[in-house]
Parts: C-alpha cells; structure tokens; sequence
C-alpha cells in the first residue's frame, strides 16, 4: 500500500509540473545546494543506523519503528530529487496536447506570443504580460495627454470692454473641463492601477522564471531531508511546482483572453462607444468605438487582467498547495 501511495505522488507531481520543460532540474538543485544535501543525507543517515542499533540491542521496538519510518522518509525523498529532471520532462509531453490543441483552436491572436511548438508557457506567459503592460503604458499616457490638452483648452475665454459701460467675458470651452474631468477619472480609476498591478505581475513573473528552480528548491530538499523541518520542505516544494508551473499555467489561458474578446467588440459596440471618446459617432456608426485604439473597450480589457484573474490564480494555487503538501505528507 504505501509503495502504491509512493507511486501516485510522484505521478502528480508529474502531472503537475507540465510546463517548465527544465532540461536537468537535479544537475540544478545539486549545483545550488548538492553539498549541503549530501551533509544533511549522511547526518540522517547516522542518526537512523543509531536509533535501529540501540532499539536493535536494548530491545526498544520504539527506537527500531523509528529507524524504519525514517528511512523510508530519506529514500522517498531522494528518489524524488534524483527523479525530478524526469518528472518535469515528462510531464512537458503529458500537457502539450492540451497547451498546444488549445491555442490552435483559438487561431491567429494579435499579439504573436504564442509561436507553436516551440512555445513554452512561461515564456508565452511572459510574452503577454509584456503586451498587456505595454498596452495598459500606451493607454495611460495618452488619457494623460488628453486630459492636459482639454484642461488647457477650457481656460481659454476673451473680453470685450465697452469703454464707459461694461466689460464682457466669454469662455467657449469651457465644456471641456467636464471632457476632461472623464478622461481623469477613467485614467486615476482604472488605468492607473491597473498599469500598477500589471507591472508587478511581470515582475513578479521574470523572478518565478529565474530563481523558484535554482533557490526554493534546493532549500525546499535540504529542509525535506532534515527530520525537524520536513514539513516545511514538503510546503516548499509545492510552493516551487505552484510557482513555476500553475501561475504561467493561469497566465498563459488569462492572458489568451486578452486577445480572444478583441473580435467581440462588435457584439457590445453601442454599449462601449463614447461620443467624446469617438468623435460623436455612436448615432451613426458605434463600431468606430471598437476600432479606437484609446476608446473603452481598450480598457475594458485591462481590468480583468489587472485585477480578477489574478486572484483567481492566487486561489487556485493555494488549493494546488495545500494538495501537493497534504500528498506529500500522506506519502513520505
């Protein structure tokens, strides 16, 4: 039973971690951390050939369970760090008919990220963020733009002076302080934090990228292979596969979206269109909003982005967490 409990985990960890294709994940962890492991390894060792040969010779059976429980956990897990470079490898292939069928049948999206077989989901996932982000920066900065161009022309006004009489001023533009005051609210409401929240999510992204492999791993084993801190290892190693691989996973599929709801502009023209926004056509035409590059649709896109889908991942990768860690737990 428990080697049937042996062979389930390390099959979801396979199943897991289908998207970080690392070439030696082990050569990695051993590089960073090998000659630490190696001294953690021989101090359990020690430690659980003098339980057994003390419970062995003085007959306590406690002291011989022990010794036996323990070196199940330190074989467990040494076969998890030598069979890690195979489980991240194969489980590229395990998920690259779901990956690959699934942006095939979306067809050619308008940002390119995804280039074939050839694309991994991380770098997919870094590709986008970029794009949004760039979107979300272009978007930010002509609302800004906008908004000082309409303040500065509501101020303008002239005066007729009628010498004895009176004096008149008139100020023709001054409708467009309210022009402007909508491109200040869209701007401080929704692009402004949503350029934030992108930014650290592409931040956040590129660190996942270069240092869950080669830090957290190697400090999750060395605490696995310790007796007092296992429990920590086994939550930081589901921590590394939820990093490394379910938030590109949710990135990629979130961030797909992005370019999917662009051809369904269409379908909500009348709602998003602005007579400002789309010099005063909505009447006539309201598809001109849709082909606007700074009109609401735009925006509308950014905030699912920004602000619902990363929370959605978040929640997902905490239940991913809490599985691998209790698996882990179960198992070894």
């Amino acid at each position: 039973m428990t080697h049937t409990k042996a062979a389930l985990i390390v099959m979801l960890l396979a199943a897991a971690a289908h998207a970080s294709c690392i070439s030696d994940a082990t050569a990695i962890v051993l590089s960073e951390q090998g000659l630490l492991i190696g001294a953690v390894i021989g101090f359990t060792a020690v430690i659980i050939a003098l339980a057994y040969m003390i419970g062995t010779t003085l007959g306590h059976t406690h002291y011989v369970v022990f010794a036996k429980d323990e070196a199940y956990h330190l074989f467990f897990s040494i076969l998890m760090l030598i069979a890690f470079s195979g489980i991240l490898a194969f489980s590229c292939e395990l998920i690259s008919f779901f990956y690959h069928g699934t942006f095939e049948n979306l067809g050619p999206l308008a940002s390119n990220c995804y280039l074939g077989e050839g694309s991994g989901l991380n770098s997919t996932a870094s590709c986008y963020l970029k794009v949004v982000k760039n979107d979300a920066t272009r978007l930010s900065k002509s609302y800004i733009q906008n908004y000082l161009d309409y303040l500065m022309e509501s101020t303008f006004s002239f005066s007729l002076a009628i010498p004895l009489l009176n004096a008149y001023t008139a100020i023709p533009g001054a409708y467009r302080r309210v022009v402007s005051n909508q491109y200040d609210i869209i701007l401080n409401t929704f692009l402004i934090p949503s350029l934030m929240s992108l930014s650290m999510q592409k931040i956040g992204l590129d660190f996942i990228n270069e240092n869950v492999i080669r830090w957290i791993l190697p400090t999750a084993f060395v605490l696995r292979f310790f007796i007092p801190t296992r429990m920590m290892g086994n939550m930081l190693i589901a921590l590394s596969l939820g990093l490394y691989v379910i938030v590109p996973f949710m990135f990629v599929f979130n961030l797909a979206m992005y370019d999917a709801v662009l051809s369904d502009c269409n379908e909500f023209a009348s709602a998003v269109c602005d007579n400002v926004l789309d010099s005063y056509s909505c009447m006539d035409a309201p598809q001109t909003a849709c082909s606007n590059p700074d009109g609401f649709w735009m925006v509308a896109r950014l905030i699912p982005q920004a602000i619902f889908l990363p929370n959605l991942t978040i929640a997902i990768l905490i239940t991913f967490l809490s599985a691998v860690n209790k698996g882990l737990r179960v198992v070894g």
